[in-house]
């Protein structure tokens, strides 16, 4: 145990325990998340896009991690709201043991964490899609380029607004580089729920002339409708 740790001994971010940010019970808890289709929401085999769902601007595809539930839930707000840095590191063996990212090929893409507005990043201090994906990117043995995709307009915090503001304020919020003919891109965020934030960079990235955008979350709150017949 290091100087800070007796200092700020650390507790389980569930249950208070103290020795570990997640103790062995609450990590068992973790549930990895179905696959489904970014357009219809309903069940798809390693989350590609249902051929009669695709369009000109939309996601190819998509990978979310986990559920979002306990701990994981838990892990994401201190995170966000806590500024606990340390909780990334409590999510690297868990990613390991998510086998949909040895299902889907992604060797030719450029991972992309989602941006945050210089002003809030600058107010949090990082930014906690960039930390995470980091994570992803090491575990794809892929490069992550925070540079290829900007956010030019200040947002509200999606989490505060319903599904109709939240795909409205997203329209026009990001801006693309322009040297990205033809190549792949995968996209993250912390939280699928709406996948208002997502499809917007997909938007912008395929405007500017990218082949395959698929989007990727530690986590999503969404239940898989029905496999349609």
């Amino acid at each position: 145990m290091g100087l800070l740790d007796f200092i700020f001994p650390k507790r389980c971010v569930v249950c208070g325990e103290f020795g570990s940010y997640l103790c062995r019970k609450d990590k068992k808890k973790i549930k990895l998340a179905p696959t489904f289709c970014p357009v219809c929401l309903k069940s798809a085999i390693g989350g590609t896009t249902h051929a009669k769902c695709q369009g000109k601007l939309s996601l190819d595809g998509l990978v979310c991690l986990f559920e979002y539930s306990t701990p994981i839930k838990e892990i994401i707000h201190e995170l966000k709201y806590r500024f606990v840095k340390d909780l990334v590191g409590v999510l690297t063996s868990e990613i390991k043991k998510a086998e949909i990212l040895e299902e889907v090929d992604f060797n030719s893409f450029t991972l992309l964490p989602v941006p945050l507005s210089q002003a809030r990043e600058n107010w949090r201090g990082f930014n906690q899609a960039e930390l995470l994906g980091e994570l992803i990117a090491r575990q794809l043995k892929i490069p992550l380029d925070s540079e290829v995709l900007r956010k030019i307009k200040e947002t509200k915090p999606q989490v505060k607004l319903p599904r109709k503001e939240r795909f409205k304020q997203a329209r026009g919020v990001f801006k693309a580089t322009d040297d990205i003919d033809g190549r792949n891109f995968l996209v993250f965020d912390d939280v699928w729920t709406t996948g208002a934030t997502m499809k917007a960079a997909a938007a912008s990235l395929k405007r500017k002339g990218a082949a395959k955008v698929w989007g990727i979350a530690l986590a999503t709150s969404h239940s898989v409708y029905p496999r349609a017949a």
